[in-house]
Order: structure tokens, then C-alpha cells, then sequence
């Protein structure tokens, strides 16, 4: 009988999206929205793709292979001329933006290919010498500094997989082993905001920018993101140590040492670093020198896999489905943009009436509760759009308060991959993780509204100025 009722269900939630479509076919959106035929399909697939997103009925993906389908067998038509050419959908899946993210994939490869992650790891936490805040402090920068390089998910994975067996002689109940559960998953996510290649949403709120003409450069991301995170997650090891280490009364952890790496480097491991070094170096000039992010992202793409560096099947083993999905997220915000939809709903909403300041707090702090139940791509993906219907003046507070938003909630397992890798480990439960989640995106979101937001005022960026 169960299985009779559960048929039926699973028949009305793969229906329910037809809801969305509907509408736009008979012209109730025109109706109920004052939109144009154009603007009422583009609002369809928009819907259609934020239910999928959200439910994850299907492959995320897939969901960004639909919104290109609908984008050339649906929205195209109806589009009076001037009609844009498909390849302003068709360019949003191989973009500079996307080739970005590309060379970040292949970056983070080698480093895990060749180990040299868990090489800094070690050489680091064995500093620690028997202290448990220099072994947090330890445990924190190395992981925020790998994330600004490496998947959020893969750097929590490898840094648990690291310290966990360590904490074997902790018993389960300590809260030296809490602590430890807390500070990987947190620093993993704030790590990940201070490059453009960090997250997802980085790469997509860049994207985005670059389709206004607002070329946000990667020494300058960093200019001001890597202040915001590294004071994060310096506050972050600070709470971390007087809620979870500092009470600890086990003694274990004064004879706990952490044996060095001593295996030379192999010709491979220089060659690696020296392909990383130049790649990085490289982005963070690319101010100076004038080559696209994107192009330069395909130097480590070349000499890794055409050394042999790295194999055909690690090739194939690379994301091409986040690839895929942030191609789906940029061309539905470029839809929106072609056809006036994001524009119509912020002049509704009278956003563009507020200073630079209003909207760079509004849509960081909308980011940031939203993000605390749904993933940062898909609040990315969610807001990011809207802020390309304002005026250009106001479009780069606006951007960078919701990509960086994105970012900032972690107060429960479901908040972010790393959180519930974390939480899979046992020994800590959802009111740990919300205490220190919950105030640590506070503080962090405090600090990204101050400080990020003073350095990109001070270093005329943004005018803060009323």
C-alpha cells in the first residue's frame, strides 16, 4: 500500500514543474507582471530552473543543460527582432570564466595527485609542540589557505582525513575532538572567498560582472577578500580555542606530535609547484600584463596533462558537471539581462533608488539567510541575476555582497558540503555546529560589511560615499 502512495507522489513532484510552464504559454505572466511575451518565457525558465535547483530533482547539471535547451528552442522564437545569436547562450558554457574555473579544477588535482596538500599540512601541525592553539591555529590557516586554491568539499575531506585519526586517542565525548570537527569545515568555507577560483559562487558572480563590462581582477579580489577571510578565520581558531580547547581536561594532547614529512620532493613535486607558482603569479598580475584569466587558466590545463603530469583518466575525473551548471547559471542570468527581466523586477522593487551601501548590506545579508538552508551555488545562481537589472553604477556592490553572502552561513550540517562531512564524522551535534556556526557567519558577514567593504571604498573601487 505504501508503495501504491508513493507513486502518485513521485508523479505530482515531476508534474509540478509544468506549473511553471504553463503560465508563460497562455500569457498569465504578461498578465499578472506586465511583462512582455519574451520577458514571460524568460521568467519561466527562471522558475523552472530555481525548483530544480532547490529540489534537486535531477542532476544539477542536467538542470544547467535544460536551461540552454529552453534558452534556443523556446526563448529564441519568441524573441522580436533584434534577436541575439545563439552563441551568447552557447558561450556561456566555455566562457573566460568558466576556463577560470577550469584551471583551478586542474590545480587542485595536482596538489592532491602529488600530495603536496598533506606535505604543508604536516610540515605545519608539526610546529604545534604540544600547544592545542598552535595546533588550531595550525589546522585553520593551513585549511583556509588550500581552499583558496582547492574545492572547499576536497580540503575539508583531506584535513579531517589528516587530523581525525589523530584524534583517535581523544575519546568522542572531548571537546578538543568538537573543536577540531568545527574548525575544518568552517575554515574550509571561509578560505574559499578569497580567491576567485576559491567557490563556485566566486567564479559565477565574476562571470556575471564580466557580462556587464566590469572586469573584476584576481589581485584585486584578493586585495580584498583575503583580509576578510584571513581575519575570519583567525576569529574563527579564537572561538574555537576558548569554547572547545581551552576547557579541555585531558592531558593527552601535551605528549601529541605529529611526525614531519621527510621524503625529499621528486622531480614531479618541483615541476608541480613550479606550474602552480607561475599560474598564480601569473593571475595575480593579470592586472599589469593584460591576459585574460581565463587564458591563463589553460597554461596548467597544457603542461599538467600534456607532461603527463596528471593522466587522461584524472582528465575525465575533473568536475565537468559543476562546469556545466555554472555555464546553466550564467546563461540564465544573461537571458535576463537580453530580454529586461532582471531590470523589470528591481525598477518593481524600487532597489534602484538605494545607495551603494543599502544594496551592498540587502543583498549580502539575503545571500547569507538564504544560504544557511540551500547551497551557495544555487543562492548564487538565485540573486545574482536579479543585481544585473540595476543601473551600472550599482551593479559591483550589489555583485559582490551577494556572491561574498553566499559564502558566509555555515550554522548547520545541511549549510555546506564541508559542514556535513564534518557532522558524518559523530561526536558533535547540530546545536555545536549552530553555536559556532551561527556566530562565527555573524562576525563574519560583520567583517566582510566592514572591512572588505572599507578596503574597496578606500581603494576607490566602490564610493561608500553618501
Amino acid at each position: 500500500m505504501l508503495g501504491n502512495r508513493q507513486v502518485p507522489m513521485k508523479i505530482s513532484i515531476f508534474l509540478f514543474p509544468v506549473l511553471f510552464i504553463l503560465p508563460a504559454i497562455f500569457g498569465y505572466y504578461e498578465q499578472w507582471f506586465s511583462l512582455n511575451k519574451v520577458q514571460s518565457v524568460n521568467l519561466s525558465i527562471a522558475l523552472l530552473a530555481t525548483y530544480l535547483w532547490l529540489t534537486e530533482l535531477i542532476p544539477l547539471y542536467v538542470t544547467g543543460f535544460i536551461i540552454l535547451f529552453l534558452e534556443l528552442s523556446w526563448l529564441l522564437p519568441v524573441w522580436t527582432e533584434p534577436r541575439p545569436k545563439p552563441i551568447v547562450f552557447l558561450s556561456c558554457y566555455f566562457s573566460d570564466t568558466i576556463l577560470l574555473f577550469l584551471g583551478g579544477f586542474v590545480i587542485s588535482q595536482a596538489i592532491s595527485r602529488y600530495r603536496l596538500d598533506e606535505r604543508l599540512a604536516k610540515i605545519v601541525l608539526s610546529q604545534s609542540r604540544g600547544s592545542s592553539f598552535r595546533f588550531l591555529l595550525g589546522i585553520g590557516l593551513v585549511t583556509g589557505f588550500l581552499s583558496f586554491w582547492m574545492n572547499n568539499t576536497a580540503t575539508a575531506a583531506m584535513m579531517l582525513g589528516l587530523v581525525m585519526p589523530m584524534m583517535a586517542r581523544f575519546p568522542e565525548s572531548s571537546s578538543f575532538r568538537k573543536g577540531i570537527l568545527l574548525l575544518v569545515p568552517f575554515s574550509a568555507n571561509l578560505g574559499g572567498i578569497a580567491t576567485p577560483v576559491g567557490t563556485l559562487p566566486n567564479v559565477i558572480g565574476i562571470g556575471y560582472l564580466k557580462e556587464r563590462g566590469l572586469d573584476f581582477g584576481f589581485l584585486t579580489w584578493m586585495g580584498f577578500a583575503v583580509p576578510v577571510a584571513l581575519t575570519s578565520i583567525l576569529i574563527l581558531i579564537l572561538l574555537i580555542y576558548y569554547f572547545y580547547a581551552k576547557p579541555e581536561k585531558d592531558e593527552t594532547f601535551k605528549h601529541f606530535t605529529i611526525a614531519t614529512e621527510s621524503r625529499i620532493f621528486s622531480n614531479a613535486e618541483w615541476f608541480s609547484i613550479s606550474i602552480i607558482v607561475i599560474t598564480i603569479f601569473a593571475w595575480m598580475t593579470s592586472d599589469f600584463h593584460g591576459i585574460a584569466n581565463g587564458t591563463i587558466a589553460l597554461f596548467p590545463v597544457i603542461v599538467f596533462f600534456g607532461t603527463k603530469l596528471l593522466s587522461l583518466e584524472e582528465f575525465r575525473s575533473l568536475s565537468w558537471d559543476v562546469l556545466v551548471l555554472m555555464g546553466g547559471g550564467i546563461a540564465l542570468g544573461k537571458a535576463m539581462e537580453e530580454t529586461g527581466l532582471a531590470k523589470h523586477f528591481i525598477t518593481s522593487f524600487s532597489l534602484n533608488e538605494h545607495s551603494l551601501m543599502f544594496l551592498f548590506l540587502f543583498f549580502s545579508f539575503m545571500s547569507l539567510i538564504l544560504s544557511c538552508f540551500l547551497s551557495n551555488t544555487s543562492v548564487a545562481n538565485l540573486m545574482l541575476p536579479i543585481t544585473l537589472g540595476l543601473p551600472q553604477e550599482l551593479i559591483l556592490p550589489a555583485a559582490l555582497g551577494a556572491t561574498i553572502g553566499a559564502s558566509l552561513a555555515m550554522p548547520f550540517p545541511i549549510s555546506t558540503p564541508p559542514n556535513a562531512l564534518a557532522f558524518g564524522y559523530g561526536g558533535i551535534k547540530s546545536w555545536d555546529m549552530a553555536k559556532i556556526g551561527g556566530l562565527i557567519s555573524i562576525v563574519a558577514w560583520m567583517i566582510f560589511v566592514c572591512l572588505g567593504g572599507g578596503i574597496l571604498h578606500i581603494s576607490s573601487i566602490v564610493d561608500f560615499s553618501f
